[in-house]
C-alpha cells in the first residue's frame, strides 16, 4: 500500500454518528446511547475521541438523536481531561433516518460543509493504529474505507464488501452468502472534499440487496458507496490489523470490553503504582499491575496475570484476581472472591464473599454471598445471594437468541447471561444458558429462568405447602 505523511494530509475534521437507538441491543439500549456504552470502564465515545485526537485531529461534530444526554454527557467528560484542544461539538439530529442522513447533518453544521471528513460510527470499537492507516490511505477525490476480516458464517447480520487489491468492488447489504474477497464493512470511512451531495442523493431504500431480501427504510451510509461504486468512482480500502467490534447486539459488549482488557493491560511491563498506591507483601502477583491513586491489594491476593486498577479501590482478604483485568475506581474486591480473565468491573462494584464473576460489570452493582455469574450485569444491579447462572449446556451447543424477532446464534458470548440496568434477583435464583431480563425487571427467590424476561417486570415462583403438627410425641415422648 501506499503510504504518505500524515502532514500532507487535508483532513482536519471528522463527524461521528450518535443518533442510532440501537435496537438490536436489548436490554441495553433502553437506557444506554451506543457510544456511551461502557467499554473497559469508559464511555466508548472516548476511546473514538482519543483515536482522533491522536492522528491530529481539531474539530469533531457528534450527531446525536436518542438519548442525546448520554451523549453529551460523555463528551463534556472527555473534554474535562483532554489537554489537545481538540473541538467537540454536539449537533442535534433527533429526525434522522439512517447513517447517510446523520452523516449530512454532521457535515452541514460544519463551517465548510464540503472539506474533507473523517466518518465514525458511534458504536465502532476501532485501534488508532487502524485510524491512522486509513488516513494514510486517503488521497484527492478517493473515498477510503475501513473493512476488518468477516466470519462467513455471520455475513447475514451485517454489510459486507467485496475488496480486491486494496479497492472495494461492491457492497452487499445482508447477503446471503461470502467469497474469498468478502470484508466487514465497518462504515469507519474518510470522504474527500465536496461529498455533500453524495450523501443528499442516497435513497432511503437500500439497493445492495439480493433478490427476495426485505430492506428496511434508512439512508445509510453503505448504500451511499454503493451508489458511488454504479458510477465507476473510486473507493479505497484499509484492511484492519487489530481487532474491530462493531457493537450491535448485547454479545458485542462483552467482546469489546475483552478486546481493550487486552490493549491496556498488554503494555504493562512492570509494576505502576500511583500516589497512595499500596501492595502487601503477602499478595502473589504473577503480572504486573497498574494501581491508580489510593488503590490497594491487601493480604492474600493473587493475581494470575496483568491487572489495571483504578483509584481508591480495595482488592483483599484473598481475593483471586485472573489475568487481563480491569476494575474501576471506588470498588470493593474481596473475602475470597473469583474474577475470571478478561473481565471488566466498572466504578463503584462490589464483588465479595464467594462470589464468582466473569464478564461485564456496569458501575454501582453489587455481588456477594458466594454465587456464579458470567455475561453483562448492567448498572446498579442486585445479585442475591446464591444467584448462578447456567454456562453450559447438556448438549455442548450455543443458546439460539431472539433479536427483533429473528432468532440468532451468537458468534462469541451466546451462552452468557444478559441482566439489563437496575435488575434484582432474590436468593438461589437459576439463570440458565443465554437469557437476557429487561431494564427495571425483578427475578424472585428459587427462580428457575429458562427464558428472556421483559424490561419492567416481576417474576415469582407460586408453590404449594403442606402444615402439620409437630413436637415431642413424634418421638415417643
Amino acid at each position: 500500500m501506499r503510504l504518505i505523511e500524515r502532514e500532507k494530509l487535508n483532513v482536519t475534521e471528522a463527524v461521528i454518528l450518535a443518533a442510532g437507538q440501537g435496537t438490536h441491543l436489548w436490554p441495553y439500549n433502553e437506557t444506554h446511547a451506543k457510544a456511551a456504552l461502557p467499554v473497559g470502564n469508559r464511555p466508548l465515545i472516548h476511546h473514538q475521541l482519543d483515536a482522533l485526537e491522536s492522528v491530529g485531529i481539531e474539530q469533531v461534530w457528534v450527531v446525536t438523536g436518542y438519548l442525546e444526554g448520554n451523549v453529551r454527557a460523555a463528551c463534556h467528560e472527555w473534554l474535562d481531561f483532554s489537554t489537545s484542544g481538540m473541538g467537540v461539538q454536539i449537533v442535534p439530529a433527533a429526525n434522522t433516518i439512517g447513517t447517510a442522513c446523520s452523516a449530512r447533518a454532521g457535515l452541514l453544521a460544519r463551517t465548510d460543509p464540503q472539506a474533507p471528513v473523517v466518518i465514525v460510527p458511534g458504536d465502532l470499537l476501532f485501534h488508532p493504529r487502524d485510524l491512522v492507516g486509513v488516513l494514510s490511505n486517503s488521497f484527492e477525490d478517493e473515498i477510503t474505507c475501513l473493512v476488518s476480516q468477516i466470519d462467513k458464517n455471520y455475513c447475514q447480520d451485517g454489510i459486507s464488501a467485496d475488496v480486491a487489491g486494496h479497492h472495494i468492488k461492491a457492497i452487499h447489504a445482508h447477503s446471503r452468502w461470502c467469497s474469498s474477497e468478502s470484508r466487514a464493512w465497518t462504515g469507519l470511512v474518510v470522504l474527500p472534499a465536496g461529498s455533500l451531495e453524495d450523501l443528499v442523493a442516497t435513497p432511503e431504500f437500500p439497493t445492495c440487496i439480493e433478490i427476495g431480501a426485505m430492506p428496511s427504510r434508512e439512508q445509510a451510509l453503505f448504500e451511499t458507496i454503493h451508489q458511488l461504486l454504479r458510477r465507476d468512482r473510486k473507493v479505497n480500502a484499509w484492511e484492519a490489523v487489530e481487532r474491530v467490534v462493531d457493537i450491535d447486539r448485547p454479545w458485542d459488549i462483552i467482546e469489546a470490553n475483552t478486546v481493550v482488557c487486552d490493549w491496556l493491560t498488554g503494555g504493562l511491563a512492570e509494576n505502576q503504582l500511583a500516589e497512595g498506591a499500596s501492595i502487601d507483601p503477602s499478595a502473589r502477583l504473577e503480572g504486573h499491575v497498574a494501581l491508580g491513586e489510593g488503590s490497594l491489594i491487601g493480604p492474600g491476593v493473587i493475581v494470575y496475570g496483568n491487572l489495571v486498577v483504578g483509584r481508591n479501590t480495595i482488592i483483599t482478604d484473598g481475593a483471586y484476581i485472573g489475568g487481563n483485568i480491569v476494575i474501576g475506581d471506588n470498588c470493593k474486591i474481596w473475602r475470597g472472591c473469583l474474577i475470571e480473565p478478561r473481565s471488566v468491573i466498572g466504578h463503584r462494584c462490589v464483588v465479595g464473599h464467594g462470589a464468582e464473576f466473569e464478564g461485564v460489570m456496569m458501575d454501582e452493582s453489587y455481588s456477594f454471598h458466594y454465587g456464579e455469574y458470567w455475561g453483562i450485569l448492567g448498572r446498579c444491579c442486585d445479585l442475591g445471594a446464591a444467584t448462578v447462572c447456567g454456562t453450559l449446556r447438556f448438549d455442548d451447543g450455543q443458546t439460539s437468541h431472539r433479536v427483533k424477532g429473528r432468532r440468532e446464534v451468537p458468534r462469541w458470548h451466546a451462552n452468557a447471561t444478559y441482566l439489563g440496568d437496575y435488575v434484582r434477583t432474590g436468593v438461589n435464583v437459576t439463570l440458565m444458558p443465554g437469557v437476557k431480563v429487561g431494564a427495571y425487571s425483578l427475578v424472585g427467590a428459587g427462580v428457575l429462568l429458562q427464558e428472556d424476561l421483559p424490561s419492567r417486570t416481576s417474576i415469582f415462583i407460586e408453590q404449594t405447602c403442606k402444615r402439620s403438627t409437630w413436637g415431642p410425641e413424634r418421638y415417643g415422648w
